[in-house]
Formats: structure tokens, C-alpha cells, sequence
């Protein structure tokens, strides 16, 4: 009698995993940044993509390195800078709030690109070619899609401009 109760009790913990755990287990949160990376800004997009904004010992802007990846986590399509360099002279933090709105922006730029990512009501990643918009794309549920405190002591802030409300 007591292996079939012993039975009984392997079978019911074996359907509770199988059909009920999933349930309650946490979907993790998708980002292009390493496990032992600060993750400044990530969020998944349209279509499959992730947009991320990672640092490491990034204490002010001439230390550690910020990198900006964007791809799918199987192929990041494109990686700024490619090195893992300090954020001095490449990234900036633009508080671009006005009255009630807020809104938060990392920017770089890259030849006749500014690439922009922003928490807002709605976060995005912005692309500007020659000061027009070529791509705008709203962060979709998930993810980091805040720009993290930790980034205002390691990358530089510059005041907001016409480019930071496009």
C-alpha cells in the first residue's frame, strides 16, 4: 500500500510541473546586455528585435564602457562602439522633460545617424538621418524600458535640443 501512495504522490508532482508551474514561473525579460552587465536601457520592439543600452564599471563618463546593441539574441545586427570603450565623447543623457512629461534619452551619434532610445509615456528607439526621422519604433511590454539611474553618473549630460522632441 505504501508504494502506491508513494506512487500517487511521484504522478500528481510530476502534472503540477508539467501543466501548473508554467503558470506561475516569471517570463524573463529579453535584453542584448550580459549577465554581468548594468543594463541602462533595454526593450523588445516590433518584430522580434531587442534594442539594449549595457554598461560595465561605468562609475563616470571616462570608465568601464557603455555599449548600444540592437538585433534579435541570436544576431545582433549592430553593435556602437564596437570596442567596449568609456561613454566620454559618444554617449549622452538628455532630460528632455517639460511640465508634466517626462522623458529620458540616451543618445550617440554614428556619421549622419543620431540614435535615440527614450522612456517616455511610451518608451522607443528613435533614428534620425540628417536631423529626419528614417525609423521610430515603441517598446513593446517587457523589458527595461526605463533609463536606469545608474546611467546619469556614468555618461555625460547634455541640455535637450530641437533633435531630442522628433
Amino acid at each position: 500500500m505504501p508504494k502506491k501512495n508513494s506512487l500517487k504522490i511521484a504522478f500528481a508532482f510530476l502534472i503540477f510541473g508539467f501543466f501548473i508551474s508554467p503558470i506561475f514561473a516569471e517570463e524573463a525579460d529579453v535584453t542584448l546586455c550580459e549577465p554581468n552587465e548594468d543594463i541602462y536601457f533595454s526593450c523588445p520592439l516590433p518584430g522580434g528585435k531587442v534594442v539594449s543600452v549595457c554598461a560595465s564599471g561605468n562609475d563616470d563618463p571616462s570608465s568601464g564602457y557603455v555599449q548600444y546593441r540592437y538585433g534579435a539574441p541570436e544576431k545582433i545586427e549592430l553593435v556602437y562602439p564596437k570596442s567596449k570603450l568609456p561613454p566620454e565623447g559618444r554617449f549622452y543623457l538628455v532630460d528632455a522633460s517639460e511640465g508634466s512629461v517626462n522623458l529620458d534619452i540616451i543618445k550617440f551619434y554614428n556619421g549622419k545617424y543620431t540614435y535615440r532610445v527614450a522612456q517616455a509615456f511610451v518608451s522607443f528607439l528613435a533614428v534620425l538621418k540628417d536631423d529626419k526621422v528614417i525609423l521610430r519604433k515603441s517598446c513593446e511590454a517587457g523589458g527595461y524600458a526605463f533609463v536606469n539611474r545608474a546611467a546619469s553618473k556614468g555618461i555625460e549630460a547634455l541640455p535637450k535640443s530641437a533633435e531630442d522632441f522628433w
